[in-house]
Formats: structure tokens, C-alpha cells, sequence
């Protein structure tokens, strides 16, 4: 019989692999244009993750990238280049906002919540100033965080 010491640490080590081993790529398109979004979009505009998945970002047509506009406390803001595809670990539990940088007055947004929505709040507030800024798609911000559980 192994000592209780080794026990634990062998537990803990199989523990930790289960947890990388279930994290999953969650790919999300870049698009001119989307049979459910419409024009100028990400797809889907929601996802809901847990901690630990990798977001990957996929360009379906030139002129898009994706930067952060809202990422909980702590997590990592990003920006991705023009483009190419772009992959964001998502190490922090709650809601996190997106946009496309050429794109973001004609509404190409994006939501994505990680766990349980703890800023649920701020992510409402700052999707409502954006969204009166934008020529179009003005409610895809609303629609994507009326998905949030």
C-alpha cells in the first residue's frame, strides 16, 4: 500500500488533468454576414463557457478582428489582429463584452459568459452606452445578455 501522502498527491494530479482535459474550444465567426445574426456579425453573439475554455476567434471573411470592451475583474483584456484567427483562455468566472473594431458602430458585438454573471450590472450599463452609439444592430447587445442565466 502507498503511503497517504503519495495517495493525495496522485489524487490531486488526476484531479488537475480531468480539469484541463474537460476545457473545450468554443469557436465563434467572424462574418459579413450571418443566417441567425445578420449582417456584420459574430456567431453566435452569446456563449456561455465555463472557466478555463478557449474562445477562438475565426475570421469567415476579411476586415474583422475581436477586441475586449468589458472583461470581468482580473481576466486579461485582449485584441486581436485583423484577419486571423485569435484564441482568448477565458480564466475568469463572469461576463465579457467584444466588439470588432471596424465594425462596432454598425452593432458587430458579442457576449460571453464564463460561470455565474458577477458583473452582470456593469456588462448591462456599458452594452446600453455602446449600443446608443451604434447606426445598426442596436439591440444585439440586449439580445445576446437577455440570453445570460
Amino acid at each position: 500500500m502507498y503511503p497517504l501522502r503519495t495517495q493525495i498527491v496522485a489524487a490531486l494530479s488526476c484531479a488537475l488533468c480531468a480539469i484541463s482535459v474537460n476545457a473545450a474550444d468554443i469557436q465563434i465567426k467572424m462574418t459579413d454576414s450571418s443566417p441567425t445574426e445578420g449582417k456584420l456579425a459574430f456567431e453566435p453573439s452569446f456563449v456561455k463557457a465555463n472557466v478555463n475554455d478557449t474562445i477562438v476567434f475565426s475570421p469567415a471573411n476579411p476586415g474583422h478582428n475581436s477586441r475586449s470592451l468589458l472583461a470581468p475583474s482580473g481576466a486579461q483584456p485582449w485584441k486581436s489582429s485583423f484577419d486571423k484567427e485569435f484564441r482568448v483562455k477565458l480564466e475568469k468566472e463572469g461576463i465579457y463584452l467584444y466588439v470588432c473594431d471596424a465594425h462596432k458602430d454598425m452593432g458587430m458585438v458579442g457576449v460571453v459568459q464564463v460561470g455565474k454573471a458577477i458583473n452582470l450590472e456593469e456588462a448591462k450599463k456599458i452594452a446600453t452606452e455602446e449600443s446608443a452609439t451604434m447606426v445598426m444592430n442596436k439591440n444585439r447587445f440586449a439580445k445576446a445578455l437577455d440570453q445570460v442565466q
